[in-house]
């Protein structure tokens, strides 16, 4: 999928097309949200039974696939989706991609009910049934959303034998309090997001959000050494639209 690039990506992709690799171009950049809803529709639609979504820096280890799909036999399908280990580029555990376990299944496989898109193998009946990622978010929280309700579809799991590498600059968790101050403004999607989740979810969710928000309120206080006031800003204006931000899931 080609989030409207204007950086030779389209006529390279164009190049390299061929019948086992389809290549969706967008008219316009819809963030990596609208990137996995229109890839993820296009795939159902041409009748792919199961859907492999990654990031534009993911890179798969050689057998990570393969895992993937041991899993989904062992479970006969019976998943609302599958998760890879993402590790950094040294091999270390990737610190903002890691899965939210609630317990272990069997030796090998941890149930959990959150991941991020980096890898995700997704069967085709859980698009069948809870739809389509939504676009509208832009960037952030759409993967957290969409993995919650999966998983409450169907129980869901994390793979440790596939492995990814996500090909990111350093090995940080996101966070507004020490974020480079040139990307504090994209946290606007984050708080706005995560808030129309926990909206959705309950009163046990929206006090979850509002514990974290104040937490990182106390942070940027206290630990951010510039650019208190943009950093604010930026998490009010996000909790403001979220109050405010209408949406709703799409079904195939």
């Amino acid at each position: 999928v080609n989030n409207a690039s204007t950086d030779g990506t389209k006529e390279y992709l164009d190049e390299v097309a061929n019948n086992q690799i389809g290549v969706l171009h967008l008219e316009e950049n819809m963030g990596g949200a609208g990137g996995f809803y229109y890839g993820m529709k296009k795939a159902y639609k041409e009748g792919a039974d199961l859907i492999w979504i990654m990031d534009d820096d993911t890179i798969p280890t050689e057998d990570a696939l393969e895992n993937l799909l041991y899993a989904h036999e062992t479970f006969h399908g019976e998943y609302g989706f599958l998760a890879s280990d993402v590790r950094w580029m040294d091999g270390s555990c990737c610190i903002m991609n890691q899965v939210h376990k609630l317990d272990k299944v069997v030796e090998t496989y941890d149930r959990i009910d959150t991941a991020t898109f980096v890898s995700l193998l997704i069967p085709r009946e859980t698009v069948e049934k809870i739809g389509l990622p939504i676009k509208e978010y832009f960037i952030w929280g759409d993967d957290k959303e969409y993995t919650l309700r999966a998983s409450d579809y169907k129980p869901s799991y994390f793979v440790p034998a596939s492995k990814v590498i996500h090909k990111m600059k350093s090995n940080f968790g996101s966070n507004i309090s020490t974020d480079d101050l040139e990307r504090v403004g994209r946290y606007f999607y984050a708080y706005r997001n995560d808030y129309v989740t926990a909206k959705k979810r309950g009163a046990k969710s929206l006090f979850i959000y509002y514990a974290g928000f104040a937490l990182n309120f106390l942070r940027v206080i206290l630990k951010s050494e510039k650019g208190k006031k943009e950093r604010i800003e930026v998490m009010k204006k996000g909790l403001s639209e979220g109050r405010r931000f209408h949406v709703k899931e799409e079904m195939i």
